[in-house]
């Protein structure tokens, strides 16, 4: 059905504007991957919160399972399970971690402490970043057609 153009608002108001931090996006690529390995409902609403901040190198912003809780609605179990699910899957993995002897290990939750995790590297790979105001969305592509 065609819209007619001159119903449509073309003013500064016509954009919604969120607080920081209260939304997330879900890149296309880590939306493939998440139905390619087949993640259910928790471990879906878990990613789109823990989606809410991230980096250049596929680290997520640090969230705790509270908060999660909070954002989506979840019990703490149905937390536990989505992220459960999303490391078994891999789709996330806990940072490495370094001590002060320089040892490396995973991050881990304890009292206290919020692990913090970052999307897998073949997750990664799938996800386009723009790179000069031009976006490459053929990344991950020719990984799958071989």
């Amino acid at each position: 059905m065609p819209v007619d153009p001159s119903r449509l608002r073309q003013d500064a108001k016509s954009f919604a504007r969120y607080p920081s931090l209260a939304y997330s996006t879900v890149q296309d690529g880590i939306t493939t991957a998440l139905v390619q390995r087949k993640v259910g409902r928790n471990g879906w609403a878990v990613m789109v919160a823990m989606c809410r901040k991230v980096y250049g190198d596929g680290k997520l912003g640090r969230i705790s399972a509270e908060e999660i809780a909070e954002r989506t609605g979840l019990t703490a179990a149905q937390v536990a399970r989505g992220m459960r699910e999303l490391r078994e899957r891999n789709i996330i993995v806990p940072i490495i971690r370094k001590n002060s002897k320089g040892k490396r290990s995973f991050d881990r939750s304890s009292f206290g402490h919020v692990a913090q995790y970052c999307i897998t590297t073949e997750v990664w790979r799938q996800v386009a970043l723009a790179e000069n105001g031009s976006q490459d969305t053929n990344v991950g592509l020719t990984e799958r057609s071989e």
